[in-house]
């Protein structure tokens, strides 16, 4: 698997799990499911901004070449 492939295939990974928070948020009806929600979600927050900080090197990589 190639570096674009990986990147396309996290970037498609992260979009599930937003979507699959989405429909939790939807239908949470206790604080503990709300905090296992926002608990997910900052891992998720954290896993897009490590995929966009890739992204970015690569593109200077590919730039600099």
């Amino acid at each position: 698997m190639g570096i674009i492939e990986l990147v396309d295939q996290s970037a498609a990974t992260a979009l599930d799990h937003a979507a699959t928070l989405q429909d939790h948020l939807k239908t949470a009806g206790t604080s503990a499911t709300m905090a296992e929600c926002r608990a997910e979600m900052h891992q998720l927050v954290g896993d897009i901004v490590s995929l966009r900080n890739a992204a970015e090197l690569l593109k200077r990589a590919h730039d600099a070449a």
